[in-house]
């Protein structure tokens, strides 16, 4: 029998999260036709999909639109994203997309999501269900500031309650640092935790009722916010720590748990509800959360993910050179029917042979 080639909707596939996705689809057995949309012609995913489409921003009124007229006229049978905005929007509208085109939209149910989304709100919750967590304060909230202080001292770590890849992070040395961070509105600050050198992403997926169906677990480093060198391991303990997180939480499809040792214990300091940065590595290593979301989410199979606790990855920077017409017609027109007919040159550094 063979099996049905699905049409499959990737938004935002130049970020760098969602052209992971589109690397696991590759990688993936199943037969699929996939559609890539972005807000701009310079988005190097467009030009590697079967058709290509200038999008809205998801916070602009024609987005919803926009989506479910793209959705009918494309035949889309899933809709896979790792920006977060975007996430967003898909949690909160998956049933009527469903309903209006039979698309499934790959996204949580926007509670968890939300939690997930909002690193005060993280730890709010982590605190609240007993896990160990980073001690943390509002930005707004001078006295927790305070207590902060005298509590840990320094340094301490400030983010944006909202956002991810590092924007916006800073590291609070003194008074003076803690003092300008706290006039910012929507940021938290947390006490500064372990090392850089015993830091872990652990890689979760789960089912429809929010059971756990497998784990992945990287030591990893870091640099701009994202991973840049990976080594797969069993690591019990923060595997564990991930796993309970996430029973906990009961999200839908993919969760992404982060992790540091601090004396001697795991703690969680983040969680992304969605797909994640290394989401091609671990496809790479056989753990294809994004095929395993594709086969349970819309082909209605059981999901099957190995234990994976060995390999290494380190990261490059790399080019890609489109053809002029291509960026012109995506520009002029918001569509490029056939990306494969124009020529796309990848650097091929580093490959031996």
């Amino acid at each position: 029998m063979t099996e049905k080639s699905l049409s499959i909707l990737v938004l935002a596939c130049g970020g760098n999260v969602s052209h992971g996705i589109l690397k696991a689809l590759s990688l993936s057995a199943l037969s699929c036709r996939v559609v890539g949309a972005d807000i701009a012609p310079m988005k190097p995913g467009l030009y590697t999909v079967d058709r290509a489409c200038i999008s809205p921003w998801a916070h602009e009124p024609d987005f919803m639109l926009w989506l479910l007229e793209t959705c009918a006229s494309e035949e889309i049978d899933a809709v896979l994203c790792g920006a977060e905005p975007v996430v967003k929007v898909l949690a909160e509208y998956q049933d009527e997309i469903r309903e209006k085109t039979g698309a499934a939209c790959v996204v949580s149910d926007l509670k968890s999501l939300m939690i997930g989304d909002d690193k005060l709100d993280c730890c709010r919750w982590l605190d609240a269900q007993g896990f160990t967590c980073p001690a943390y304060a509002a930005s707004e909230d001078r006295h927790g500031l305070d207590r902060l202080v005298e509590a840990h001292g320094y340094p301490l770590v400030a983010k944006p309650r909202i956002g991810g890849s590092a924007t916006g992070h800073y590291l609070l040395q003194n008074e003076t640092d803690l003092t300008y961070i706290a006039h910012k509105q929507d940021y938290v600050i947390q006490q500064y935790i372990g090392n850089p050198e015993e830091e872990y992403t652990i890689g979760c997926f789960c089912d429809r009722s929010g059971q756990l169906a497998g784990s992945i677990a990287f030591r990893r480093g870091l640099q701009d916010g994202g991973s840049v060198y990976v080594e797969v391991g069993a690591y019990p303990e923060v595997r564990e720590e991930a796993e309970r997180i996430v029973a906990r939480l009961k999200p839908r499809g993919p969760c992404n748990v982060q992790l540091r040792m601090h004396e001697g214990k795991p703690m969680c300091f983040e969680i992304n509800v969605r797909f994640s940065g290394t989401t091609p590595v671990r496809a790479r290593f056989g753990f294809n959360e994004v095929e395993a979301a594709l086969r349970h989410f819309v082909l209605g199979e059981e999901i099957s993910l190995p234990t994976i606790t060995q390999g290494v990855m380190v990261r490059y920077w790399n080019e890609m050179y489109v053809d002029p017409q291509a960026y012109a017609q995506l520009k002029e027109h918001g569509r490029l029917p056939s990306p494969a007919e124009f020529q796309v040159d990848i650097e091929d550094y580093g490959m031996r042979r």
